[in-house]
């Protein structure tokens, strides 16, 4: 009796239950299986699974670090080339591809505080699952030349879509959301069409297309939000609560700083301005969300605005932000008041949702 129980201790004490096993969360299946599959771990095993588990990350971190880096380089060039919103088939389809491969390569984003803070859009699409979507807009006569595409550059130059994501006072968690439209109108007729044809008088290229000298303009969009979920991804929902216009130029009758000039509360924005947004990928400077609107899928790409800022070499004096778009009263067109000194606003982002 006393044998076979020596016997049974010493089992123990060799093959134990409480062996620890090396498990990398959600990232690498192919080890974590290999080594659960394993009851036994020796000193040389466990070296092995750890090399080959860091190898993985390795190769996982590099693959996130391409596809980020060449879904910026293509978000780039089709910014410069369609603006904000693509509109163009193949532009939309060869976004939406670098987007989905970034989204496969990466691990979907859980840390919440990361969202926090103000992000400029790169670039946006709109697609339906009935297969409407872009055009084709090389078969539209004069898109891509001409007038035309003088406009679209020149408003692809002078906007700027930034979304501002707040933090609670006294927490962490996200509260608020302000969408801001940035429009630096030009100033001369030649600032639009750059194609003029050699005989046009000076005086019609020089002719004031800006007679009240608005140097910028601002539609802020002011939203109540908060993190519903963070699986499988970060879902946050946003309420409209109000609209703000605020304007800044060298005539007499404006502020050249900007103030505000109209302000607008919008009822009832729980039940009829209410939508959310997924956070499919998210790390300290790029972000994709994806949010429906009924059948139209919406895919957006944002950067952090320090980063944008630097990237453009637009970087500005601070602005503050609630002296662009103070808090509205209960009262349509009532007198705003400050709300946070220290929230910078300098430039917007499209309502999602």
């Amino acid at each position: 009796m006393m044998k076979f129980f020596f016997l049974a201790v010493s089992t123990w004490l060799v093959t134990p239950s409480w062996s620890f096993q090396v498990r990398v969360p959600a990232l690498h299946s192919m080890c974590s299986n290999r080594m659960s599959s394993s009851p036994l771990l020796n000193p040389l095993t466990v070296a092995a699974s750890d090399a080959d588990i860091t190898d993985v990350a390795m190769n996982l971190d590099m693959s996130v670090a391409i596809a980020k880096e060449e879904l910026l380089e293509l978000v780039e060039d089709l910014k410069a080339t369609y603006g904000i919103l693509l509109i163009d088939k193949k532009a939309q389809d060869s976004f939406k591809e670098a987007v989905e491969k970034l989204e496969e390569v990466s691990e979907p984003p859980t840390d919440t505080t990361l969202l926090t803070g103000n992000w400029t859009l790169l670039c946006s699409t709109t697609t339906t699952k009935q297969g409407i979507s872009g055009i084709d807009t090389s078969k539209l006569p004069f898109f891509n030349e001409g007038p035309l595409k003088d406009i679209r550059d020149t408003i692809n130059q002078s906007l700027k879509v930034e979304q501002k994501i707040k933090a609670g006072e006294f927490s962490d968690g996200v509260d608020a959301i302000d969408h801001v439209i940035d429009y630096k109108p030009p100033n001369k007729l030649s600032n639009v069409l750059k194609s003029f044809p050699a005989n046009i008088p000076d005086a019609i290229k020089d002719l004031n297309i800006n007679p009240l000298q608005v140097s910028e303009s601002k539609v802020v969009l002011k939203h109540k939000a908060e993190i519903e979920s963070v699986i499988p991804v970060i879902k946050t929902k946003l309420v409209l609560q109000s609209i703000v216009l605020n304007v800044a130029g060298k005539s007499q009758i404006l502020d050249p700083s900007g103030a505000d000039v109209l302000g607008v509360n919008i009822p009832f924005g729980e039940y009829l301005n209410a939508g959310s947004f997924d956070t499919t990928f998210l790390d300290d400077t790029v972000r994709i969300s994806r949010s429906k609107v009924g059948p139209v899928d919406q895919i957006r790409v944002f950067i952090k605005s320090e980063v944008a800022d630097v990237l453009t070499g637009s970087i500005e004096d601070d602005v503050d932000d609630d002296e662009l778009a103070e808090d509205v009263d209960t009262t349509v067109d009532a007198e705003f008041e400050d709300d946070d000194d220290d929230d910078i606003v300098e430039s917007p982002s499209d309502v999602e949702g």
